[in-house]
């Protein structure tokens, strides 16, 4: 049974490879007698075209000549010159003589030598253009089979490709292998080493890649947040069971528990607020109100904003020249006001902020935010805009924050298609810069 069936596989075999050969043979001739049409269109166009060169060059030639020797002889040309030609034995004897129309005689040259030199001209025009004719008679349907090979080669390989006879089982293998996949698993993909299925393989496993690294933010995402919102929690239950037990008769516990449990509270509501606004950006259902604005308009009030509501700062604004950008309003001032909080976190008091607006090195709109805080180290700055990411200075402070408020400010500019500029020395301070893609301004 295993030689009737290995039998069979080599007759297979070798009818499709004469099948093969066969499809070739005529794909060969249908290419040729493709190649051969293109190439006599081409032949009849140049033919038309080398015509009608000669008869336009004939032309000029005529009238240079006509309108040269009349302003030579004469002075002047003039349609009403009777012209005439004499001929004579030879082609050097040809006489030509222009007269008015009162027969009075103007001037008489003869001509024989320009005529001759006009004839063997043409010849040698004409020799070349029936040599380039024959030429591409009997050598274009091969350039043209040559240019049309990369495509004969895509159809072929496409018939090639709608032939193909797949075994049976070689469905089931990948739908197993496919069945037996595992996202949250790294080192396992799709591995059918089949030639005829790799091209499957390949796109399905890169499909899977960007699967698993969506599942690995994703689950790092909801670890990160459960983390975060942890502490707060833990927080207020433990004030909540310091109020149970002595809050109710001591005031001092009382109020202190109060204010801790505030505090908690508007730090997880601004927590979970990010959140939302991180999930919706990552879903793309936070929509924007894109316009032309006005940079500086937006943050001079942002500028102002800031007076009124930090008096532990000095703020300075600073113009660098008239900036158009193309974006939504509120999102921009959210952006800056992030930025700003950060800066005036670190930052001491009675320190100077800095808020410029204006024109980039290459003309480009920005704004850019200047602190002289405590600055963050180069790996800081790599991961600055990393969700949750919160230098080890700074991890444990009051001033720590969420750790979000970066992430959201990059998620905008990105949606604005612009790109941030950051300078950063530990003790020295830190310079954010927000350079947005230059628009036509209006």
């Amino acid at each position: 049974m295993k030689i009737e069936k290995g039998n069979k596989k080599i007759n297979t075999e070798k009818a499709d490879h004469s099948a093969q050969r066969k499809t070739r043979s005529s794909e060969s001739m249908r290419v040729t007698s493709i190649a051969r049409k293109i190439n006599w269109n081409y032949v009849g166009h140049l033919m038309l075209s080398y015509l009608f060169l000669d008869v336009l060059l004939f032309l000029v030639a005529a009238a240079v000549f006509l309108i040269g020797m009349d302003m030579q002889m004469t002075g002047k040309f003039s349609f009403a010159y009777v012209r005439a030609f004499s001929s004579g034995d030879t082609l050097q004897d040809v006489m030509y003589t222009v007269s008015t129309i009162y027969d009075e005689q103007l001037y008489q040259i003869q001509i024989g030598g320009w005529l001759v030199l006009f004839y063997y001209g043409a010849i040698l025009i004409v020799l070349s253009q029936l040599t380039d004719l024959i030429t591409m008679v009997f050598m274009g349907t091969r350039e043209v089979r040559k240019e049309l090979r990369p495509l004969n080669q895509i159809a072929m390989r496409a018939q090639q490709l709608s032939n193909i006879a797949f075994d049976e089982t070689k469905y089931h293998n990948l739908e197993d292998a496919i069945s037996n996949l595992r996202v949250d698993s790294m080192e396992k993909g799709i591995h059918m080493h089949d030639k005829e299925l790799q091209g499957i393989e390949t796109a399905l496993n890169d499909l899977l890649e960007r699967i698993r690294a969506s599942y690995r933010q994703q689950a790092q995402f909801v670890s990160d947040a459960s983390h975060e919102l942890r502490t707060p929690i833990a927080v207020i239950q433990g004030y909540v069971n310091m109020l149970d037990r002595w809050g109710k008769e001591d005031t001092a516990i009382l109020e202190e528990s109060i204010e801790a449990i505030k505090n908690e509270s508007n730090h997880m509501q601004k927590l979970v607020e990010q959140l939302l606004f991180l999930a919706r950006g990552d879903s793309n259902r936070q929509s924007l109100d894109m316009k032309m604005l006005e940079l500086n308009s937006i943050m001079r009030e942002v500028y102002e904003e800031s007076l009124m509501i930090d008096e532990n700062h000095r703020y300075r604004f600073e113009e660098l020249g008239c900036a158009m950008i193309y974006g939504d309003c509120d999102m921009i001032k959210q952006s800056a006001r992030i930025l700003i909080d950060n800066a005036a976190k670190y930052t001491k008091q009675s320190e100077e902020i800095m808020i410029r607006v204006g024109k980039w090195k290459d003309g480009s709109p920005f704004y850019g935010i200047q602190d002289n805080g405590i600055g963050m180290s180069q790996e800081d700055v790599v991961h600055a805009f990393d969700r949750f990411y919160r230098a080890d200075s700074v991890r444990n402070s009051k001033t720590g924050g969420t750790g979000l408020g970066l992430s959201i400010a990059k998620w905008i500019v990105d949606r604005h298609q612009g790109y941030y500029d950051i300078v950063s020395r530990e003790g020295l301070g830190t310079r954010f810069s927000v350079v947005f893609p230059r628009t036509v301004e209006m």
